[in-house]
């Protein structure tokens, strides 16, 4: 009795827990596991009652009872197949409401019994083994929905069988979870059923369905028996236009997908078991000792006849609670992008030719114009040369040849702009080798050794250049450049101090302009450029008077905390 009792709070507690975990709207199976573990609950919990009461009458009306869990048992364990396995879902699901009435009316045949005794011709006690057993003598209808519940429990385990020989190894422990489980009650119902030795008076499905609840559980909690469902496996995976592979921990191939085959070119019965490595030949090789560092993507090429396709090559672990039972490897297209970054590549590269031409000549007519201008004002006769209107004008052409001349140079650094890929970069090292120019000019940096990196373009030192440059220009007596750092939230802030005269605070914004305000020029222009590109951001903050403070701000994911520097430090 103890043992019934046991199996159908297992039961119940099963239900409970899939009832919790999964919404049955995208996990459709779920619905019918908790009606399987419900319908097992109320079968043992009241068979536990029919063994250990004594009163015939009480025995009696217990075994009926029974046949609620008895009767939804088998339907539900055929839906929840039909279901999980992805085999005769759809006849399944369109015919739902005629599967589940069975039940019902096998339910209202048992509790009108008396009538019409066509599924209990009688009943009566076994004492003969020393403890009182009800023995039910079945009638025709109990025979019927018998073998009706027998054809859907046999096509259900069908389908499990059909679901474990296709499937790969990662799937193949659910489906032979689910087989396991029912195929023991299955056999404790046949002896019962059969009148075979002490199972003619003792129906042991019940302390079967005990255990069928322990492996099912053991399977949510070592396999994610609910959690994945194979029948993805067929519907998303193999429809993947991305390349998929499983491999162990030894490397070798234990599942794969349509495209990665088509990649390789190879059958999935030439690469089942072999190791990774042997898949795309001497095209692609994978180091050990990446296999064994965890999550890396790398980009590889493979010809395909007189076409070189360009992949990103993915591999990630598979874990089971913390333990890493293998890798995954997702192999994504990526030609079309390389074709059109290739073509963006070399458009640029033209447009900086041209840009390089233009610039040069520019520059050299700039000079001729400029030694012209000396000429003529060497050539004037002192009296015109003196003249006020004439002087101003000279001095007017010379500084519009300069402007034009510093932002001729200035197009140079801009045009750098984006042309290198992005780089995590030390912070405290970038800054020092920005600092390095301004050696000698009666200027003390201050540099923090951080031991941070951030994610910035090729120009970040550029960026640092010019917010000295702009001090030692504009700070009039600036004599101290301090950099440092510190975290607000999840971000980090980069602060360039220095005590010069400060900044307006009308100006603090506008600084950043092209060519606005008298202490402005493309130096601050340039460096939110450069910041921009990786997407960090610049302010002022300063108080006017006391110096300027220039705040860089990297997001969260555009900066990292460099531990082998930190570990040099220490």
């Amino acid at each position: 009795m103890g043992a019934l009792i046991f199996s159908g709070l297992i039961s119940a507690l099963l239900a409970i827990k899939a009832y919790k975990s999964f919404n049955y709207r995208r996990v459709y199976f779920s619905k019918y596991f908790v009606l399987i573990m419900l319908s097992m609950s109320l079968w043992s919990l009241n068979y536990a009652f029919e063994v250990g009461l004594m009163d015939i009458k009480l025995k009696y009306l217990f075994a009926r009872l029974e046949y609620i869990g008895i009767a939804f048992a088998p339907v539900a364990w055929f839906m929840f197949a039909a279901e999980y396995s992805g085999v005769g879902k759809e006849f399944m699901r369109k015919y739902e409401n005629v599967f589940l009435m069975l039940p019902f009316l096998a339910i209202f045949s048992m509790l009108t019994n008396g009538f019409h005794r066509m599924h209990f011709k009688t009943y009566y006690l076994d004492i003969s083994g020393g403890f009182p057993l009800l023995v039910l003598v079945y009638g025709h209808f109990f025979w019927i929905f018998y073998i009706y519940s027998l054809i859907l429990i046999l096509f259900g385990v069908l389908f499990f069988i059909r679901q474990y020989v296709h499937l790969t190894t990662p799937y193949k422990a659910q489906a032979a979870i689910a087989l396991t489980a029912a195929f023991i009650p299955i056999l404790g119902n046949i002896l019962h059923i059969a009148d075979i030795g002490p199972f003619a008076f003792f129906d042991p499905t019940p302390f079967a369905f005990t255990v069928t609840g322990l492996i099912l559980f053991w399977g949510i909690m070592q396999h994610e028996f609910l959690s994945i469902i194979p029948i993805a496996r067929g519907n998303v995976i193999e429809s993947m236009r991305d390349g998929y592979i499983v491999v162990d921990l030894r490397g070798s191939i234990v599942d794969i997908n349509k495209a990665a085959l088509e990649l390789a070119g190879k059958t999935e019965k030439e690469v089942i078991g072999k190791n990774l490595n042997d898949l795309f030949g001497d095209e692609v090789k994978i180091p050990q000792s990446e296999m064994g560092s965890g999550t890396f993507s790398r980009e590889i090429s493979l010809k395909s006849g007189l076409e070189t396709k360009y992949f990103t090559f993915s591999i990630s672990p598979l874990m089971t609670k913390d333990n890493e039972e293998g890798k995954l490897i997702m192999i994504h297209d990526i030609t079309e992008t390389y074709k059109y970054q290739e073509a963006l590549r070399q458009a640029n590269k033209k447009i900086n030719l041209m840009s390089n031409i233009t610039r040069h000549d520019i520059l050299n007519q700039v000079n001729v114009l400029s030694g012209y201008t000396e000429l003529i004002s060497e050539t004037l006769p002192e009296d015109v040369r003196s003249d006020p209107r004439i002087a101003r004008y000279l001095q007017n052409l010379n500084k519009g040849i300069e402007t034009i001349q510093s932002q001729i140079v200035f197009t140079k650094d801009y045009q750098e702009l984006g042309i290198v890929s992005p780089t995590w970069q030390s912070i405290s090292d970038t800054a020092k080798e920005a600092a390095f120019p301004f050696s000698g000019q009666n200027i003390k940096f201050f540099i923090e050794e951080s031991g941070l990196d951030v994610y910035a373009d090729p120009l970040f030192k550029k960026a640092f250049y010019n917010l000295f440059d702009n001090a030692r220009a504009h700070g009039v007596h600036v004599t101290e450049i301090s950099v440092s750092s510190r975290r607000v939230d999840d971000s980090l802030v980069i602060e360039v101090k220095d005590n010069g005269i400060g900044i307006p605070a009308e100006m603090k914004e506008l600084i950043f302009e092209k060519s606005v305000g008298k202490n402005t020029g493309l130096g601050l222009f340039l460096v939110r450029g450069i910041l921009s590109i990786t997407g960090l951001e610049i302010r002022e903050t300063g108080i006017e008077g006391k110096g300027a403070t220039f705040e860089i701000t990297a997001p969260p994911g555009n900066w990292r905390v460099n531990t082998s520097r930190q570990n040099l430090q220490l």
